[in-house]
């Protein structure tokens, strides 16, 4: 019915003109009345502003990658997760700390989180309105519905709404047995004054997120001749059953600036996060005994209640400017971290950072820019990059402090006290850029060094699923060539896609684990008709990854592990598991999909892994969690513009 009544909707604009009612109840045509939409609708990052680069951009309505509902598609494959929506996940190629201060070292629900630098700011002619939603198979569905108005024509206001919920993908006792469910609602709004000497941004986030924990399948076979038997989603065996992660955030922040002059401004920034984090269950209400898992418990064998607080204000001064093509900024900073743990003492630092920015404009698309932040501590980022259309180049380096986390920890099932020393990153990143008639090119390398590295290791009693942090003695390099590209073919055909090898050296390299070799893309036919009111798109998306032992996961404290295990002087795989199948070679999963616009609505057919069966019946994200089955998902984006 909705599709029907889109198809006549842009029939009849194609067709002719439509009478609509205008405000003051006369009659006009409807491509006179037509002057908001996505062209009027502009919105602008904070970062733009505070960086005096400013440039609004207006609303993406393009067809392409529709049907990537996930975070994780949507961040485009480069995160390690557990099969499903909403759960747990960390990125594979390392990254760069945007802080050199202490963190929580709990992230593992991050991208569930809509960051300051990541909210868009609108200018609105008229109220605008988003609805996403789609509706997946096996219960898993995504609501994103959005809002953002005009008060006046320097104030805008906005809210939005994201919930995530995923039934259990194995051992689904009926419809309505959760694996996930994220709830993500925030507030924004941007002010400037009518001579645009004095702006403010202002947002706040609160994420709700709970997970309950399955510990991943029983009865993994490891002799390729018999996963085809062993994979059988619903029939197979959970780990755990009542064991829960629930995870609350609370963020608050604000950036005002005022224009002394044209060529001086001072701006004040501030943040405030919360994070609680809980993990609990009570014994007697599981199918299996919580010591058969955690192998150890510490302090209460009637059931687990470990929480975790983690409070943090950032508050930021500043000067900045242009003198010419030159752009400069100064700031001094001062952060606030502090955590609490309900079995050990807290742990809070003053930290105080000194630093600049300065970027040299050397055309309309060309600049060279840099800039450190220096903390009192000798912690410190450093950052300087080069860009123009075909060239892009960049270097960061870091010293940053390890995780609280990693230096402190009392839970039921995990204990340790460390006194871990600062760690060091070098990031070098460069590509080109190629725009030939049909086809798109863009060459890039990224050499990271990691000095000292603090990562998670499995646990030293045998058969153990959990983990304790430990600092490398040494330093790995991690070397990725790599090459983006699309090519035009038969008129309406594009490929397109991403491939990255990976070499990863040094004494250090046990802190890490990255595949050799990662490829995704897609392949589609993509036609318009009626002059463009409607445009079809018909493909298929697809992820390659070799055979590697990818890290497990510790449910008990949220962190990702390699499966190296220590027995003395004595290092060993305990499980030898490699995903996305423990067998000598990798494996491709296939994602089918259509794609259908129709004026400033977007409706999606996908059926993910829609190659189960044709080689293998299943794969596995992370150790011991299976990938997703093939499914049927449905799904509309609409825009609205009055």
């Amino acid at each position: 019915m909705l599709l029907a009544a889109l198809l006549l909707s842009a029939e009849a604009d194609a067709q002719g003109r439509v009478k609509v009612p205008t405000r003051d109840d006369k009659e006009v045509s409807k491509e006179d009345s037509a002057k908001y939409g996505a062209e009027t609708t502009r919105f602008i990052y904070q970062d733009a502003f505070k960086y005096n680069r400013v440039v609004y951009d207006t609303l993406d309505t393009l067809i392409q990658f529709a049907h990537r509902y996930s975070r994780v598609e949507q961040l485009g494959n480069k995160m390690q997760y557990l099969g499903t929506l909403g759960t747990a996940s960390r990125h594979i190629f390392p990254q760069v700390p945007e802080v050199s201060g202490a963190t929580s070292g709990l992230d593992a629900y991050d991208i569930y989180v809509t960051e300051p630098d990541e909210v868009r700011y609108f200018n609105t002619l008229s109220p605008y309105s988003r609805l996403f939603l789609t509706f997946g198979g096996n219960n898993r569905d995504v609501v994103d519905v959005g809002f953002a108005r005009n008060i006046t024509p320097n104030w805008n206001v906005g809210a939005s709404i994201r919930s995530v919920t995923a039934d259990k993908q194995t051992a689904r006792a009926s419809r309505g047995d959760r694996m996930s469910e994220s709830y993500f609602m925030e507030f924004f709004t941007f002010f400037q004054s009518k001579n645009e000497r004095y702006r403010l941004f202002g947002h706040m986030g609160r994420l709700n997120h709970q997970v309950n924990e399955s510990g991943g399948v029983q009865g993994v076979l490891f002799d390729e001749d018999l996963l085809e038997e062993f994979f059988g989603y619903r029939n197979s065996e959970i780990y755990l059953r009542d064991f829960v992660n629930r995870e609350f955030r609370f963020n608050y922040h604000i950036y005002h600036e005022y224009a002394l002059n044209d060529n001086l401004q001072v701006y004040h920034e501030m943040d405030r996060r919360h994070q609680n984090v809980f993990f609990f269950y009570r014994t007697g209400t599981q199918d299996i005994e919580p010591d058969e898992y955690f192998k150890r418990i510490l302090l209460d064998t009637a059931g687990t209640a470990d929480r975790v607080y983690y409070d943090e204000w950032d508050t930021e001064v500043g000067l900045k400017g242009d003198l010419g093509p030159l752009f400069y900024s100064v700031h001094y900073r001062l952060r606030n971290p502090q955590i609490d743990y309900i079995f050990a003492p807290d742990t809070s630092n003053l930290e105080l950072y000194g630093g600049f920015d300065l970027r040299l404009e050397l055309g309309e698309k060309t600049y060279l820019g840099g800039g450190a932040d220096y903390q009192s501590t000798q912690n410190y980022r450093i950052e300087a990059n080069f860009v123009n259309p075909i060239l892009k180049a960049g270097y960061v380096r870091s010293r940053n402090l390890p995780s609280y986390m990693s230096l402190r920890y009392l839970g039921n099932h995990n204990a340790w006290e460390n006194n871990f020393g600062p760690i060091g990153m070098d990031q070098l990143t460069g590509s080109l850029e190629y725009q030939f008639p049909y086809v798109y090119l863009r060459p890039f390398v990224t050499l990271t060094n990691v000095n000292q590295p603090v990562y998670y290791r499995r646990d030293t009693i045998p058969g153990s699923r959990q983990a304790y942090p430990v600092q490398a003695d040494g330093a790995a390099q991690i070397l990725s060539p790599g090459l983006e590209f699309s090519f035009d073919f038969l008129k309406r055909m594009r490929f397109e896609g991403e491939a990255t090898y990976s070499l990863l050296t040094g004494r250090a390299q046990e802190a890490f684990a990255i595949p050799s070799l990662y490829a995704s893309g897609s392949l589609y036919y993509q036609r318009p008709f009626l002059g463009g009111k409607i445009v079809l798109q018909v493909g298929t998306d697809f992820q390659l990854t070799p055979s590697y032992l990818a890290y497990d996961y510790d449910v008990a404290t949220q962190q990702f592990f390699t499966q190296q295990q220590i027995f003395g002087t004595t290092r060993q795989l305990l499980d030898n598991f490699e995903t996305p199948l423990p067998t000598e070679i990798g494996y491709v999963v296939l994602d089918a999909f259509i794609n259908l616009k129709v004026r400033t609505a977007i409706a999606f057919l996908k059926v993910p892994y829609v190659n189960q069966g044709f080689i293998e019946n299943g794969y596995f994200t992370t150790p011991y969690y299976v990938g997703q089955p093939r499914v049927f998902d449905l799904g509309i984006r609409w825009s609205f513009f009055d």
